[in-house]
Parts: structure tokens; sequence; C-alpha cells
């Protein structure tokens, strides 16, 4: 368990970092793309990312944690987060604009967005794992990544950054972790979702 923590942990960090670039490229595209190096990293050297595994949380063997991976990838947020925040205050300022936009969304939306996310993350995860070694792998992150920000869907991971970066009181915590929740589920329900039909179809 410890192990699986301290990977989880890692794999928010890398997280971190890909907001932090996106954050910083007034090109939103460039930043999208940008963004991937955090994913690739994390599948690249086996770190545990709550959207990368919650797909196969009904898998008959290697269940994950993902109450674990979920913990350490908030505490690998935080640990950016905070870092980011000394290092480069003006990011601040934008992370909060981003984070403040993302709370007034409503619940429906949130489903759904973070659902249709949940989908690409596992569609890049799980191809990356069948290709580790081809040029389709790295691809398919790079896409996935790229448009799930671009479509303005919502990674629950990515959303801890933004929020952890961007809070400006104590007061905005509990909307953040109710919005952080509704995310996290719907991610999974989309994961989960995509791995059923993927399944079904490799059967026959």
């Amino acid at each position: 368990m410890l192990t699986e923590l301290k990977k989880s942990i890692a794999a928010g960090v890398m997280i971190g970092i890909g907001c932090t670039v996106y954050l910083s490229c007034e090109n939103k595209v460039v930043g999208a793309i940008l963004f991937s190096v955090g994913l690739f990293a994390i599948c690249s050297f086996g770190m545990f990312l709550f959207t990368g595994k919650i797909g196969y949380v009904f898998s008959n063997k290697n269940k994950p944690n993902c109450a674990v991976i979920w913990l350490g990838n908030f505490i690998g947020s935080i640990i950016v987060s905070v870092a980011v925040r000394l290092a480069r205050p003006e990011i601040h300022t934008i992370a909060a604009e981003v984070a403040a936009k993302k709370a007034s969304i409503g619940i429906f939306k949130l489903i759904i967005l973070a659902f249709l996310c949940g989908i690409l993350m596992y569609i890049a995860v799980d191809n990356f794992g069948k290709h580790p070694h081809e040029i389709s792998g790295i691809v398919g992150i790079v896409f996935c990544v790229a448009v799930f920000i671009l479509c303005g869907f919502e990674h629950s991971i990515a959303d801890m950054n933004y929020f952890a970066m961007g809070i400006q009181s104590i007061s905005e915590a509990p909307r953040y972790l109710l919005v952080l929740v509704i995310i996290s589920i719907s991610n999974g329900l989309g994961a989960i979702t995509i791995r059923q039909f993927i399944k079904e179809k490799e059967t026959k």
C-alpha cells in the first residue's frame, strides 16, 4: 500500500506539472499538447493515476485501490500547487479564474464533461499499455489529452491542481471538494463504461 501511495503521489505531481505548463501557455492548443507530458511520464514510469486506474476497478485481477490512489494524487497535487504558488505567484491569478469557472458549472454538465473525459483517459492509458514501445502509444496519449482539454472536459486530478493553485479563501474549499467528488465519480463511470464496450468487442 505504501508503494501504491508513493506512485500515486508522483502521478499527482506529474499532472500538476502538466497543469502548470498549460496555464503558462497563451496558446491553449500548444498548452493542451504539452500537458500530455504528465500522462506520458505516468504511463512510462508506472505511476498510479486515478483516472488511469479506475477503469480497471472491476477487473478479475490486479484491482487498483482507487481510494488510496485518489488520496495520493491529491497529496501530489497539493505539493506541486504550493511549490508553484511560491515560485510563480502569477500562476495563482490565472488558476483562480480557471478554478472559479469550473466550480460554477452546473452538476449535470459536470457529470457529462467528466464522463466523457473518463472515456478518453481510459483509451489513452489502455492503448499505451498495449503499445508501450510504439508511436501509436505516445500519439494516443497526446491526442486524448489534448482533445479532453480543448473540449472542456473535466479531469478530476487536473482540477485538484487548478483548485489548489487557484484557491483564494478557505471558504471555497467545501465547494471545490464537492465538485472534485462529482468529477471523480463521473470520470470513473466513463472509464468503466468504455471498458465494458471494449471488452465486449474483444470477446466477439
